[in-house]
């Protein structure tokens, strides 16, 4: 516990549960740096594999999950990943893709996705869109 104004103690934040999911790693490491400039604190698991980021966040309970749609060499696709890490009322699901077409991204949308974040991306913009899904 810190101290607050007055001496008197307060508690520390929990840290937020974050998972990314993207099959490149160039990307998940640029996203895991945007996440690590902000404020709030995170801990963040991650994977390539689809099947692997169902069974992540079904043991993590993330509180945001940043999924890559398009997954080549992965059995589940972007699309079901969504819909089973929505199943959770505590995950927030934000798409971040380049290559989905737009009826996957209203499938995504529609299975509980909040957002949809096209790549290349700004890496301020996200990390101010961060800042407010994780409140922080």
């Amino acid at each position: 516990m810190s101290e607050g104004a007055g001496g008197e103690a307060k508690p520390q934040q929990e840290p937020r549960r974050v998972l990314i999911l993207d099959d490149d790693e160039a990307t998940r490491l640029l996203l895991r740096e945007t996440i690590g400039g902000l404020s709030v604190p995170c801990k963040i698991h991650e994977t390539h594999d689809g099947n692997a980021a169902i069974e992540l966040a079904r043991r993590e309970r993330p509180d945001l999950a940043l999924v890559d749609i398009v997954l080549p060499g992965s059995s589940a696709s972007g699309v079901l990943v969504c819909r089973e890490l929505c199943r959770d009322s505590r995950t927030k699901v934000v798409v971040v893709s380049g290559q989905a077409s737009e009826s996957v991204i209203q499938a995504a949308l529609a299975a509980g996705a909040v957002a949809y974040v096209r790549k290349p991306f700004s890496v301020d913009d996200l990390r101010a869109k961060l800042a407010g899904w994780l409140g922080g």
